[in-house]
């Protein structure tokens, strides 16, 4: 007989966004063309530099369980450059396996068993199982919120708040006066921010980001978490950092040792020979990528699809309270019968579940309009019969 397993994981749902493209995967591998607004990424053109026989070397090695040390000065030159934050390389950064790895030992480090975690709605899935696996209680905030009404979801349990900004997947950028008000809060009510920064350059020239790391200069109460995923284009590289006070970063540096000993080496040196050079490249198309969700908007709103507001990242989190059916069934209906791939906003929050998430990274303006209008046709529906999607979905639910 197997021995038990541990209830807290086998509670954990699987990653629905992931679950929705192992779908496209399987479809594209059929030779089936799929529209494909799942997606967490944009597809950038990023340049490709040559790797010394010297770097290759040191690549095939361990390296640095903090990072190695150019890369970690550069991270902290492009967060003065383009932020105004200053941070110390020595002791105040830490590089792993991406920005998820490190987003869960944030929390394992400052989270003890009953603390409360609060997030705000729509939240990137993978906060809340996280926050459980690390033994702490969820406490979700609606959409519909007003940031200074956040205060009565703030508890004396309550140890840290996760901020993504700009937001996955509404697109929301917090102001100065919203920023400001939640770090105050945060030294009121003795709590940590924990910053998502991941989408930080996916905005408009006319928009300005602002990180929590400069409003918190000594870095008591903000954590501040980042990737080379988004903003470089390089989500399968798994290369994240994190930006702490350095009593956080010490604590951190141990579970790194003990859970993934050092971001991939190779990687790295190639990255610290070459950081500005791909910024270069890269920055320009995160502009343009906000500049298409811009197109993408005031084509949405020509065709009647409401969706939150947001300025930033290349998501829209759109309105299907009209479709006649479940959203589960929307989605499932345009994936499995049309070949357009998005996710149910349940996996964002249970104050999301009549929304859907569609990520505009990947494809062409054409393709998108053709698509919103498929969607638009749903929502138009009177009446919806559910019985074939139903039978449909019993293959893969």
């Amino acid at each position: 007989m197997q021995p038990n397993l541990n209830p807290i994981v086998e509670s954990v749902p699987e990653a629905l966004s992931i679950y929705i493209n192992q779908i496209v995967y399987d479809k594209k591998s059929k030779g089936e063309r799929v529209y494909t607004y799942s997606l967490g990424e944009a597809f950038f053109d990023i340049p490709r530099f040559e790797i010394s026989d010297e770097e290759m070397q040191r690549g095939y090695h361990y390296s640095s369980s903090m990072g190695l040390p150019k890369l970690r000065k550069k991270i902290c030159e492009m967060y003065e450059k383009r932020y105004g934050v200053i941070a110390d390389p020595e002791d105040e950064v830490l590089i792993s396996a991406g920005s998820k790895a490190l987003i869960f030992m944030a929390l394992q480090t400052c989270v003890c068993p009953g603390d409360e975690v609060v997030y705000h709605e729509p939240a990137w899935l993978s906060y809340k199982e996280q926050i459980k696996l690390a033994g702490g209680t969820p406490v979700a905030i609606p959409f519909y919120e007003d940031v200074f009404q956040w205060s009565s979801y703030i508890s004396e349990k309550t140890k840290i708040m996760i901020l993504n900004n700009p937001n996955n997947p509404s697109g929301k950028l917090y102001s100065f006066e919203e920023m400001s008000f939640l770090l105050k809060l945060a030294r009121e009510k003795g709590f940590f921010i924990l910053a998502d920064e991941a989408y930080s350059d996916f905005l408009m020239e006319k928009d300005s980001f602002l990180s929590f790391a400069k409003l918190d200069r000594n870095r008591e109460n903000v954590i501040v978490v980042n990737s080379l995923s988004k903003n470089m284009g390089m989500s399968g590289w798994r290369v994240g950092y994190v930006i702490g006070h350095k009593t956080i970063i010490k604590q951190m540096l141990k579970l790194n040792q003990h859970m993934i000993t050092c971001a991939a080496s190779i990687l790295q040196e190639y990255m610290s020979e070459h950081f500005f050079e791909i910024l270069e490249n890269t920055i320009p198309q995160a502009i343009e990528t906000a500049n298409k969700r811009e197109a993408v908007r005031k084509m949405m709103d020509n065709l009647g699809i409401r969706a939150l507001q947001g300025a930033g990242t290349f998501y829209f989190l759109i309105d299907v309270s009209d479709f006649p059916g479940e959203t589960e069934e929307l989605a499932y209906d345009l994936l499995l019968n049309h070949n357009i791939a998005t996710v149910p906003g349940e996996a964002y929050g249970e104050s999301t579940k009549r929304f859907l998430r569609f990520g505009i990274g990947v494809e062409g303006l054409e393709d998108i309009e053709r698509s919103l209008r498929k969607i638009k046709e749903f929502l138009d529906l009177e009446t919806y019969d559910s019985s074939k999607i139903r039978i449909q979905m019993k293959e893969y639910l």
